[in-house]
């Protein structure tokens, strides 16, 4: 069985498309099959909402390993828009590097996480500065430590993020955060009214939902290759 963590739905899009909703005991994901094997999705809410809640799916069906996957910002030219990179070490500010058992023929890339959304490119370069880091999430560095933990040791782990935002992107990254805050606001998940959508800017909001399926798709076939590409799994 793989364990699949996300951040979130929209970053789990083509999973959730075709994977069934469960719950045991007391903890909501989705399972379905993934290039030919047995897989259990669940959604970390960003920055790890409950690391306890973690903890208890890693223990629901013994998995032989674990994918950390979704979306992270670009803190260097080196990296492009919906590259795949596998991370081999992931930092947070104050705290020990953690380095990953990442197959040997995965890219050297470090990530750095921080506990809440960033979206200037003056922070985006303090923590270039400061990690050496290549690409920012919100989760990774504790999903990690989780990992490290001696319960948890044996499993197979590999993270895995398609690079989305891009340093210069402030407008866009602005943009965005206002349609994330505004879809939170509306009941039950739903999406956005037309006004909302028209008050919004109806290009802008085309161009972000658009912008976020290709990112989700690049997720879902990049998890595929991962799984394929480990027969012993």
């Amino acid at each position: 069985m793989i364990g699949i963590l996300a951040a979130t739905r929209r970053e789990a899009r083509d999973f959730i498309k075709s994977f069934i909703p469960d719950k045991k005991n007391g903890i909501f994901h989705y399972r379905g099959s993934i290039s030919g094997k047995n897989a259990a999705l669940f959604l970390t809410r960003p920055g790890v909402g409950s690391k306890e809640q973690l903890r208890r799916f890693l223990r629901l069906y013994g998995f032989d390993a674990v994918i950390s996957t979704g979306a992270a910002a670009n803190l260097t030219s080196a990296l492009t828009h919906l590259e795949a990179v596998n991370i081999s070490e992931v930092v947070a500010v104050g705290q020990k590097n953690l380095i990953l058992k990442a197959p040997p023929y995965n890219s050297a890339v470090r990530a750095v996480s921080v506990p809440h959304l960033v979206v200037t490119d003056a922070e985006k370069s303090m923590l270039r500065a400061d990690t050496g880091a290549d690409i920012l999430d919100m989760e990774l560095y504790t999903i990690a430590a989780i990992m490290a933990e001696k319960e948890f040791s044996r499993i197979f782990f590999q993270a895995n993020r398609i690079v989305d935002d891009l340093p210069g992107e402030e407008n866009y990254l602005m943009k965005e955060k206002i349609l994330r805050e505004m879809t939170l606001r509306i009941p039950g998940g739903k999406r956005p009214s037309f006004r909302d959508i028209w008050r919004f800017g109806i290009w802008d909001f085309l161009r972000i939902t658009l912008r976020r399926r290709r990112v989700a798709q690049t997720i879902f076939r990049a998890v595929q290759k991962i799984i394929a590409g480990q027969p012993q799994f």
